[in-house]
């Protein structure tokens, strides 16, 4: 697969993921990690998070604290290193009516099995107001 081609796919998969998210489907953000993931952000706990059993677990109790909304991705960059794919953006979220509720920073770390991009790491913090 040339690299633009692997562009695309990590594309197409981050927008599968956020769509979930952005829908409320906390659980479903889930569905591309890997066994292996990690993930961290700037909740209060300041732990990583490890493995698929704790990630989905972590989602689970986030269910219905995300409200649908609409987003836009800004900055993003893409790094490609073989099989690996490292997005950088940010995560700027809307309302339906337009009201920007909390945004944020993060990284996504893809891993490429087959045809298909998994999520082996994520890290996210929020995105202060300027």
């Amino acid at each position: 697969m040339e690299h633009n081609k692997k562009e695309e796919a990590i594309l197409e998969q981050v927008h599968i993921d956020f769509n979930y998210w952005s829908q409320g489907d906390t659980e479903g953000y889930g569905k591309s990690a890997t066994d292996d993931v990690t993930f961290y952000n700037n909740s209060p706990a300041n732990a990583r998070v490890d493995g698929i059993q704790a990630f989905r677990k972590l989602l689970t109790s986030w269910k219905g604290l995300i409200p649908p909304h609409n987003y836009k991705i800004v900055d993003p960059k893409i790094q490609l290193y073989g099989n690996v794919g490292i997005f950088t953006l940010q995560y700027h979220a809307f309302l339906p009516d337009g009201t920007p509720i909390t945004s944020g920073r993060g990284t996504i770390v893809y891993r490429q099995a087959g045809d298909s991009w998994e999520m082996a790491h994520t890290h996210w913090s929020i995105l202060e107001e300027a």
